[in-house]
């Protein structure tokens, strides 16, 4: 069995390597992001900044896949409205124990976006005077100009829908544990759709009172295979971050205090907050304030400048967390909530068993 597995391994990482050489292929930056901004309300509300804080939810293996070593006995659901309610976005979280010695994490994600107005075919391309056939400046030049408009009837709507697969499991390399994640997404784009995996690898260890992490994302690539053949790669990304916390001896509180650096050398975009060349390096924030390990207060700023906040309830069977993201630098596009339940696999258990 071991043997299978190692076979498979080296096949899907050859099979990454040599799909540009023989296929139509292009190099994209955000064909994977459903796995960047699709998460928990609990890492929401921290800034995504959970690199290395070990939070014991199925959607921090997302951020880091070394983080499924503890028995997590909790099925999680989150729910999160993004712009105004336009993107949707649900997950499905949870482990699974393979044997006594490996335990799995897995995560079922997908992001949908509704009646996208498709006006390609709809311009009234009859130049600056709106009358056709003038020959006037603008008409037929594919541009909405002063005095044209959009024909109504010929505005057609279609949607983007993604589903995306996300598991993670801890192996020993050379004496150093080692996360690996492998993701599968199915991205859907009005009648077109493409099929994609990918590979990331992550670890953890202590200096001192300080969690420090490393994280390879899209490892070596990612890609996605569309219906007509085209190949979109997205080359790997590295991350790394902290984690620093402290007991109050007197009191029952705890506090976390993280902070996580992305870097990549494609991904530039207006908020890129530091640049070296091609290099970009973005930074998020986090802060948890714990008291009597039940209430949970949250603050934090991800990579692209935005506050975040959440609060946090905790008991044996059942988690509640709300995570609040503001909206981008005044886009009018509204703030973010997210909310996610864990529930005891234990509660869920009992209710078949009386309902069946």
């Amino acid at each position: 069995m071991n043997l299978k597995r190692k076979l498979s391994f080296k096949i899907f990482l050859i099979t990454l390597l040599t799909s540009f050489q023989y296929g139509k292929g292009y190099w994209v930056n955000y064909g994977w992001e459903i796995f960047n901004y699709v998460t928990s309300a609990h890492i929401a509300s921290l800034g995504n900044a959970t690199i290395a804080y070990p939070i014991e939810t199925a959607a921090g293996s997302i951020i880091n896949p070394f983080f499924n070593s503890k028995n997590r006995k909790k099925i999680e659901l989150s729910h999160q409205s993004r712009y105004a309610g336009i993107v949707s976005s649900d997950i499905v979280g949870g482990q699974m124990l393979i044997n006594q010695r490996t335990a799995l994490n897995y995560n079922i994600l997908y992001e949908g976006i509704g009646s996208i107005p498709d006006t390609r075919e709809a311009l009234m391309d009859w130049g600056l005077d709106g009358v056709l056939g003038t020959n006037d400046i603008g008409e037929n030049n594919g541009v909405l100009d002063q005095g044209e408009r959009l024909d109504k009837s010929k505005i057609n709507y279609f949607s983007q829908r993604q589903f995306a697969f996300h598991s993670s499991f801890l192996r020993s390399v050379n004496q150093k544990k080692i996360g690996f994640g492998i993701k599968f997404l199915h991205y859907k784009l009005d009648k077109h759709y493409a099929l994609g995996i990918g590979l990331d690898l992550g670890t953890v260890f202590k200096i001192g009172a300080i969690d420090y992490a490393m994280v390879f994302r899209n490892f070596p690539s990612s890609g996605l295979i569309w219906d007509q053949g085209t190949i979109e790669g997205t080359p790997p990304s590295f991350s790394f971050g902290a984690h620093l916390p402290y007991n109050l001896k007197k009191y029952p509180v705890k506090c976390h205090m993280l902070i996580s650096f992305d870097m990549n050398t494609d991904n530039r975009n207006l908020d890129s907050q530091y640049n070296f060349g091609r290099l970009n390096l973005e930074s998020s924030l986090g802060f948890e304030l714990k008291i009597a390990e039940r209430i949970c207060i949250r603050l934090g700023r991800n990579k692209l400048n935005v506050i975040t906040g959440g609060l946090g309830l905790n008991w044996k069977l059942l988690d509640l967390d709300y995570a609040f993201i503001a909206s981008n630098f005044g886009s009018g596009l509204g703030n973010h909530h997210l909310f996610t339940i864990s529930i005891s696999k234990d509660i869920l258990k009992k209710y078949f068993k009386k309902n069946k």
